[in-house]
C-alpha cells in the first residue's frame, strides 16, 4: 500500500513541478493537484521523507493566486501535524515521566533551553548509533560526514523540508556516501581516508552540493567518482577556469612569438611580404604600407586610420 501511495504522490509532485516551471501555469490546475494530494489519506512521515513533496508544495505558498497559496499553506500545515503524530519525541517524554513523579518541582523548573539541549543530544546519539556495527574507523568517518551534512539542516527546513525528514535524509545519505567510499577504495585504507578527507573538506565549503546530496539530486556513487575540481563551488570553479584560460593564452602567445619565423616560412611569407599591410596604396598599388589609429572624433565614434605607403610616400586616411 505504501509503495502505491509513494508512486501516486510522486506523480502529483511531478505534475506540480511542471506547473512551477510553466510560465502559463493554470491556477485551476494547481488547485486541482493540491486537492488530490490533500485527498490522499495514507500519507505518512515515510511517504513525505521519500518523496520530498513538501519542498515543491512549499514553493506555492507564495503563489500570486490567493486560492493556490492558501491550499499550499494548509497542506504543509497538515503534513507537519502528520510528522508530529508519528511519535517523534515520545522516548524523551517517556524518559521524563519517572523523574516527574520523583521530583515534580525540579521538572517544572527545567528551562526550555535545557530541554532543547537534551533533545539535541538524544538526536545526535540516535544518529551515531546507526553505525555502531561498523569498524571504529568507518564509524568515525560516518560521524564526520553526518556532521557536515547537518550544516544544511537549517536552510532545508526554511525551504519547506520538515526537520524530521532532514534528519532522516542526513543519516541515510551519510551511510550511502560512506559505503560508496569504502567500495571505491577496495580495502585500501589510505585511499579510503583520502577520499573521505576530500569530500568532508569540499562539502563543508559547498552548500549547494550538500543540498544536492541530501535531496538525492547527486547520488553517492556519482559523488565519490567526481574529481576534486568538480566539487568546488560555482564561483571557485569559474575562477579556476579563468586562471587556466589565462595560462593557456599566455603560453600560446609565447609560443607564437618564439616560432613566428617558422610559421611565416611554412606559410610562404617571406621577403617583402613580411612588410605587407592590409592596406594597398591607391597610387602605386604597393602593399608595403604602415598605419596608425587616432581618435579624431567623439569617443563613441570609430577611430580614424592614417596610412603611409612605404613605396611612394603616399598618405591617406580611412
Amino acid at each position: 500500500m505504501s509503495s502505491e501511495v509513494i508512486r501516486r504522490v510522486n506523480d502529483l509532485k511531478e505534475a506540480l513541478s511542471k506547473e512551477l516551471k510553466n510560465e502559463d501555469s493554470s491556477s485551476e490546475r494547481c488547485v486541482d493537484i493540491l486537492d488530490q494530494l490533500d485527498g490522499i489519506k495514507d500519507i505518512t512521515l515515510k511517504v513525505l521523507t521519500e518523496t520530498l513533496v513538501g519542498t515543491i508544495v512549499s514553493k506555492f505558498k507564495s503563489n500570486g493566486d490567493a486560492n493556490v497559496a492558501a491550499k499550499a499553506k494548509a497542506l504543509v500545515k497538515k503534513w507537519k501535524q502528520v510528522a508530529k503524530q508519528s511519535g517523534v519525541g515520545k522516548p524523551t517524554d517517556a524518559g521524563k515521566k519517572p523523574q516527574s513523579k520523583t521530583k515534580p518541582a525540579t521538572t517544572k523548573a527545567t528551562p526550555p533551553e535545557r530541554q532543547t539541549s537534551t533533545a539535541s543530544i538524544s538526536s545526535t546519539t540516535s544518529a551515531s548509533s546507526e553505525w555502531d556495527l561498523l569498524p571504529p574507523l568507518r564509524k568515525n568517518t560516518a560521524n564526520k560526514l553526518h556532521a557536515v551534512l547537518k550544516m544544511s539542516s537549517e536552510s532545508l527546513s526554511k525551504s519547506g523540508v520538515h526537520e524530521d525528514a532532514v534528519k532522516s535524509l542526513g543519516i541515510s545519505r551519510t551511510s550511502e556516501i560512506e559505503e560508496a567510499c569504502h567500495n571505491i577504495s577496495k580495502g585500501q585504507k589510505q585511499a579510503y581516508l583520502d577520499k573521505i578527507r576530500s569530500l568532508v573538506f569540499n562539502l563543508k565549503k559547498n552548500a549547494d552540493l550538500r543540498e544536492q546530496v541530501l535531496l538525492g539530486a547527486m547520488q553517492a556513487e556519482t559523488l565519490v567518482q567526481l574529481p576534486p575540481e568538480q566539487l568546488l563551488t560555482a564561483d571557485k570553479m569559474k575562477k579556476r577556469d579563468d586562471e587556466t584560460k589565462k595560462l593557456k593564452d599566455s603560453r600560446r602567445l609565447d609560443w607564437e612569438e618564439k616560432n613566428e619565423g617558422k610559421i611565416n616560412e611554412m606559410c610562404g611569407i617571406k621577403g617583402d611580404l613580411l612588410k605587407a599591410s592590409l592596406f594597398t596604396c591607391g597610387r602605386c598599388k604597393s602593399i608595403k604600407t604602415t598605419s596608425t589609429q587616432k581618435q579624431t572624433r567623439s569617443a563613441d565614434e570609430p577611430m580614424t586610420v592614417f596610412v603611409l605607403c612605404l613605396n611612394c610616400g603616399n598618405r591617406w586616411k580611412c
